[in-house]
């Protein structure tokens, strides 16, 4: 299992959602956890970077497997997350 870290910027985007969004994001927080390659791995501008996906919410995310740490970087629709 996998420690997570949750970045400022993250905080601040969770925070905007309602609370049955901020409910199905904490599970998705769980199953990262867990296994932090169930999420698909970005391309281009986002190379090194995962986003998993609850319906129309993403999850950023990057993995250190060196210190066993999955840091969540962002979190929202997405039709902004990406920008």
């Amino acid at each position: 299992m996998y420690e997570l870290h949750v970045a400022i910027k993250a905080k601040k985007d969770i925070k905007l959602l309602s609370l049955l969004n901020k409910d199905a994001l904490l599970l998705a927080f769980g199953e990262i956890k867990e296994d932090p390659y169930c999420g698909k791995p970005l391309m281009r501008d986002l190379s090194g970077k995962f986003s998993y996906k609850i319906g129309v919410y993403r999850i950023i995310y990057i993995i250190n497997e060196d210190d066993g740490v999955v840091e969540i970087l962002s979190a929202g629709h997405r039709s902004i997350i990406y920008n």
